[in-house]
């Protein structure tokens, strides 16, 4: 585990002082990674999760969602 002084956190497996692998991230505001990473970055498969309630699953390279993916967003009392 490794706990940055801005108070993102992450937890998994680390290759060269990279996050590498299986891993999750906490970030401070309250949203949540989880899932592969590949030099440092969320790449392969995994779930984005805000604190609004919102997700995404699915497909992510160098970061950014890419390919086939789920986005599920929270019911609104409206």
């Amino acid at each position: 585990m490794h706990t940055w002084l801005d108070g993102d956190r992450y937890e998994g497996e680390w290759k060269s002082c990279l996050r590498d692998g299986n891993g999750t991230d906490f970030f401070a505001n309250g949203d949540m990674y989880i899932g592969q990473y590949i030099e440092g970055t969320p790449s392969g498969f995994g779930q984005y999760k805000w604190t609004n309630g919102n997700s995404y699953t699915g497909e992510f390279k160098q970061g950014i969602k890419h390919g086939k993916g789920k986005w599920k967003k929270k019911a609104s009392n409206y």
